[in-house]
Order: structure tokens, then C-alpha cells, then sequence
């Protein structure tokens, strides 16, 4: 069974008629495309949306575990938890759920993030705002355990 982290934020997406490959289930490419939108959503709440002349997110690693078929039509919901928190790296879990069936992990995503001066191309430190967040849901994971 795969370990869930800390949830710091959860998105839903409605998969179109368009997302599905020819055997009828969401096409591989598309989960990719989901965990994309939904690191630039979380960002973009934080006010930190991608700036080419400024600092951000490029990615280290990514991957994603197929459980299920996602068949349309379906709204999924996809976590965004906190697996390791680095000094200037992030690396994030999601798993996919259909809405309505909570109980059911469809896919496990990951993705690592480092921080960098896209400038220079140079590692920095996580903006603060992303530090708090994650060091807080860290902190309320180890109460409740």
C-alpha cells in the first residue's frame, strides 16, 4: 500500500471526451498534463506563478504509477502531499481519485522541484511562503500520529 504524506492542497479536474486514448481510459501523456496544472495552480495561490525573468520551479524528477483505469466521463481529484522538504528542493506525492469514490487511488504521481534562478540556472533556497506551508503541515501530520 503506498504511504500518504501530508495533504497541503487538492484540485479538481474534469477530464474531456479529448484526454481519453484509443482504448477509451485517460491517456498517460494527460496525467502528466494534470500534475502540471495542478503545481501551477497551488503556486499561483501562493502567489509564486512562473516568471522566466525571476526565480521558480524546474523539475528534477517525475514519475507516475498507474492503479486504475480513469474512463470519461470523470471529475478527478488529485492531492498534493508533502513527501521531503529539502533547502532548495521539494518533492511531492499526489494520487488520483475519481470524485465519488474517495476510497479508490486511480494513480501515484511524483515530482521533485528545485528552486532555481532560471538567470543563472543556480539552485536557491524555497520561498518562505512554501517553506511555512509545508513546515506547518509537517508539524500537523506528527501531532495527529
Amino acid at each position: 500500500m503506498d504511504k500518504h504524506y501530508p495533504e497541503i492542497g487538492r484540485e479538481t479536474i474534469t477530464m474531456r471526451w479529448g484526454d481519453m486514448d484509443a482504448v477509451g481510459h485517460l491517456n498517460n501523456t494527460y496525467y502528466f498534463r494534470y500534475l502540471e496544472q495542478v503545481r501551477i495552480n497551488w503556486l499561483d495561490r501562493m502567489g509564486l506563478s512562473i516568471n522566466p525573468e525571476s526565480t521558480g520551479p524546474v523539475i528534477a524528477h517525475t514519475g507516475c504509477t498507474f492503479k486504475r483505469e480513469l474512463t470519461y466521463p470523470a471529475t478527478v481529484e488529485v492531492t498534493i502531499e508533502v513527501e521531503k522538504l529539502g533547502r532548495s528542493s521539494l518533492k511531492l506525492r499526489h494520487h488520483f481519485y475519481r470524485q465519488g469514490d474517495p476510497e479508490t487511488v486511480y494513480a501515484i504521481g511524483e515530482a521533485t522541484l528545485v528552486w532555481v534562478n532560471y538567470q543563472t540556472g543556480q539552485s536557491i533556497p524555497l520561498p518562505e511562503v512554501i517553506r511555512t506551508q509545508v513546515e506547518a503541515a509537517l508539524a500537523a501530520a506528527e501531532n495527529q500520529s
